[in-house]
């Protein structure tokens, strides 16, 4: 059953936020090995920083930072700030990540996002959430358009914007986007998962497909810090 009040922006203060922050950063090493690689610094500050302010800024509610690697100093920087940890023993992958937060988050919906990457024309996370809610979705991901290198897994909607397929070779001669990192949920997702380690992008989306699976689609540069290169190009963008 559709939710009602499509229109309406909800208020975000009651919606919980999952960052992943817990990645080893190994292909950033060369340039930042001293710190986990969300706290790089990327145009004078870190760029977890500025993820969460923009998460601050529009009234998104409590924050919870999934950390592990090299995370004291995570903690340390945040302290006292209002920031919930869920903390990593051994490293989980990113699926792993999100299920050691369950105990933390509260609301009925959630989001969760890489903390290495946002886009540069910012999502309306208002409109993310609405979507969620009116397709009774299990999971929503936000979709980015393609970029030249081709290091990521094409993902296909359909008509009703269900995804058909995840993380499979881009077909030149059709449309398809690459997951942007950002993710609405639901609570129950939870009970889906497996406990231990595993990735959301290679063990869990995929059996997804066929179900509750729907993906939000928008515009702008995906800027992500996960190699040299692009931690180069984030810094630009900020700079800018």
């Amino acid at each position: 059953m559709k939710h009602e009040a499509r229109n309406i922006k909800r208020d975000l203060a009651g919606t919980d936020v999952v960052i992943l922050a817990g990645g080893l950063g190994t292909r950033l090493r060369p340039l930042v090995s001293d710190r986990p690689k969300v706290m790089a610094e990327v145009g004078g500050k870190p760029f977890l920083d500025r993820l969460i302010e923009h998460l601050q800024g529009v009234g998104c509610g409590r924050i919870i930072l999934s950390v592990g690697h090299l995370k004291d100093q995570i903690k340390t920087h945040y302290a006292g700030k209002g920031i919930f940890f869920a903390e990593e023993e051994e490293p989980l992958g990113t699926g792993g990540g999100v299920k050691n937060t369950e105990r933390l988050v509260t609301s009925d919906h959630f989001f969760v996002m890489n903390g290495d990457s946002w886009l540069s024309k910012s999502i309306d996370l208002h409109a993310l959430h609405d979507f969620h809610r009116e397709n009774d979705a299990l999971v929503t991901l936000v979709l980015a358009r393609p970029r030249n290198e081709k290091d990521y897994g094409a993902v296909f909607l359909g008509d009703d914007k269900k995804i058909h397929r995840f993380n499979e070779k881009a077909d030149e001669h059709a449309e398809h986007f690459m997951n942007a990192g950002v993710y609405c949920m639901s609570r129950e997702v939870f009970a889906h998962m497996p406990v231990g380690q595993f990735s959301l992008e290679t063990d869990f989306f995929p059996k997804l497909v066929g179900g509750a699976f729907y993906g939000f689609s928008v515009g702008g540069e995906l800027v992500d810090i996960g190699t040299p290169e692009r931690y180069v190009r984030a810094n630009k963008v900020f700079s800018s």
